[in-house]
């Protein structure tokens, strides 16, 4: 697939995701239903792009990624554990700069904290079944580099966020700067899980990993911990970058039966 069959794809799925978002922000929904319809938008637009690039058969090879799932283990481990040491970090930092104690970080994680990790998932897949497996891929698939397609993806990533700014939103009060930073960063690791595993179902556990290790730092005032979050995430990507780990290589699958490490 040629750089300019690759474009018209990924221009349609960007104008059916920000289309979808206008529609879902003008319907009268409740500021707490709206982020559940949003997470709609990259999945929706991923298939009608797809229908429309490639019909029947794209759509096929779209939701088959989607059943990846015999992967190697350490895939599995780095989807939930790179997310709890990012947040591991961030209370450390809280911590040692008197942000927060050791009691009030334990005595947060109340039983409320076991049903985010239920709640995230399924979004979290749905997301990334637009992002990584629709537009990921369709930018790899047409040479573009690495780095072109976490750029542009996570630009788009960041930009559907925006309105969540808005008064009585998730983001309203909190500053901006972060959000950037956050989903970039966060689009990095996603789409070097997406490239090594070749599967949505692990870009989609990595994703609602990072939202569902969040009550880790109920212990900690929200402002600052979006602000250190974001600092955070900007190192690790930095360092993920620099290893030179994001590449398009393709981790072995586990062939049936095959449980090692």
């Amino acid at each position: 697939m040629s750089r300019r069959s690759t474009a018209c794809p990924l221009v349609l799925f960007a104008i059916l995701v920000f289309v979808l978002e206008v529609i879902v922000f003008v319907a009268p929904l409740s500021p707490q239903v709206r982020p559940f319809a949003l997470v709609l938008i990259p999945a929706t637009a991923a298939l009608i792009g797809s229908a429309r690039s490639g019909g029947a058969p794209a759509v096929r090879s779209l939701l088959a990624r989607l059943a990846v799932w015999r992967v190697r283990p350490r895939w599995y481990v780095a989807a939930i554990l790179i997310p709890v040491g990012e947040k591991i970090i961030v209370d450390v930092a809280g911590l040692l700069l008197g942000q927060t104690t050791p009691q009030r970080l334990v005595s947060s994680l109340t039983v409320a904290a076991l049903i985010v990790p239920l709640v995230v998932l399924i979004p979290g897949v749905l997301e990334e079944l637009g992002w990584r497996g629709f537009g990921v891929q369709t930018a790899v698939d047409g040479g573009r580099s690495i780095a072109w397609a976490t750029l542009v993806v996570g630009c788009l990533f960041f930009l559907v966020h925006v309105p969540l700014y808005l008064p009585g939103h998730l983001y309203h009060g909190l500053p901006f700067w972060p959000l950037p930073l956050t989903l970039l960063s966060t689009s990095v690791f996603l789409t070097w899980i997406y490239l090594r595993t070749s599967s949505v179902l692990l870009a989609g556990v990595m994703h609602a990993s990072f939202s569902a290790t969040v009550p880790f730092t109920w212990g900690l005032d929200p402002t600052w911990v979006w602000q250190a979050r974001a600092v955070t995430l900007t190192i690790l990507a930095t360092a993920l970058i620099a290893s030179r780990q994001l590449r398009t290589t393709v981790d072995s699958p586990v062939p049936a039966g095959d449980t090692a490490p």
